[in-house]
């Protein structure tokens, strides 16, 4: 039995569902025809150049990545643009895009569930619920009581990316709470619900500062490690659910960032 672009989706927000999205954002299908075959699904965190050309190269039919390709109003597609070109490339090869971002961030068992389980947490809950019981975003739970600096090293060790530490590297830490991305927002909630340690990526030079008058521990360690947990999941995801009808990629490629 072949499989369509619309079952994709229906799988897809039998995970996230699309009302779990925060009102910012666009998530959904993306690009393409909902009625198209898919034989091949690549997965990815973010749809750059270099992954369309990987779409192509492969006979990708769709993509399902992690963070919007389009997000801002498209007033004009500049084909000699970096998004116009991607926008071009994928409209002839005829390959469709679908993103599952702050509704999978929110989800009981989406991305912050995924990231709060690698770190190993205990008793995991919601940091900041959402609009539904178990929604939210983030999580906090325990670990077995380590050094931060030691926390530190358990986490580069797992991602294979340094970590930048905010706090005394000797103090002891066993309560977590984890916010998978851009997670700076999240220092006050996370001291207010008990947190020895927030383990999330982009905190700005006044986030730490921040956390340091409020005495919580951070370790930043960069979007990609905090968020490159879902392409592994959400491939498992559908290949469990779907995979004796469809291929099933994935590619985590997308750090920017070199050390």
């Amino acid at each position: 039995m072949f499989c369509r672009v619309r079952d994709v989706c229906a799988c897809l927000e039998e995970l996230a569902p699309l009302d779990l999205a925060l009102e910012w954002d666009n998530v959904g299908l993306q690009i393409g025809n909902p009625q198209k075959e898919v034989s091949t699904i690549l997965v990815t965190l973010t749809v750059t150049e270099e992954i369309v050309q990987k779409a192509i190269s492969d006979q990708v039919d769709l993509i399902v990545a992690h963070h919007p390709l389009i997000f801002k109003p498209l007033y004009s597609i500049r084909t000699d643009q970096p998004q116009g070109a991607i926008l071009t490339a994928l409209l002839q090869q005829g390959a469709a895009v679908y993103v599952a971002h702050t509704n999978l961030d929110q989800a009981p068992e989406g991305l912050n569930h995924w990231l709060a389980r690698e770190v190993g947490l205990e008793e995991e809950r919601v940091l900041v619920p959402g609009i539904h019981a178990g929604v939210g975003l983030g999580r906090i739970g325990t670990i077995a009581p380590l050094t931060l600096g030691d926390l530190a090293q358990k986490l580069e060790n797992l991602w294979g990316l340094p970590i930048r530490i905010v706090s005394d590297r000797r103090r002891l830490v066993s309560r977590l709470a984890v916010v998978g991305g851009s997670g700076g927002d999240f220092i006050e909630q996370a001291k207010a619900a008990g947190a020895h340690c927030l383990i999330t990526g982009d905190v700005s030079y006044h986030d730490a500062l921040d956390a340091i008058a409020l005495d919580l521990a951070v370790l930043d360690a960069g979007h990609f490690a905090t968020e490159r947990i879902a392409v592994k999941q959400l491939a498992q995801y559908l290949q469990d659910r779907i995979g004796e009808r469809v291929q099933i990629l994935q590619d985590t490629s997308t750090n920017p960032f070199a050390f």
